[in-house]
């Protein structure tokens, strides 16, 4: 009859083994369940790893998003005073060009009316 025990890899005695496919070593059953097991904390170790890398990711963007809006506000904010002061600025020019032109039409006017007057008293 064959002999179909082999060295284990953790061991190093000659029982029945098996293979792990993930790094070509072979286990006795005992080992294999251990490197099982501690392959699957690796695993979930690099799982838990990265949910945490892609948490922080996630927070990094969405206070670089907040930052960033919170930035463009302001200088809509700023866009907007600054317009409003100009457009104020731009009335009152103008309410001072009316008032001044106005003022120069009733006097022209009043000054021709006199002038008239003056002509139809000499008449």
């Amino acid at each position: 009859m064959a002999n179909n025990k082999t060295q284990c890899f953790k061991c190093n005695k000659e029982k029945i083994t098996y293979p792990c496919e993930g790094c070509s070593k072979r286990f006795c059953l005992t080992h294999l369940t251990e490197h099982q097991q501690m392959l699957n904390e690796e695993l979930n170790h690099i799982i838990n790893d990265y949910d945490q890398f892609k948490q922080r990711i996630n927070e990094k963007k969405q206070n670089s998003q907040s930052l960033q809006n919170l930035s463009l506000i302001k200088q809509i904010n700023q866009w907007e005073t600054n317009s409003i002061e100009i457009i104020k600025q731009k009335a009152q020019n103008c309410r001072e060009i009316v008032i001044t032109s106005s003022e120069t039409f009733i006097y022209d006017i009043e000054k021709k009316f006199n002038d008239l007057s003056e002509q139809i008293k000499e008449i």
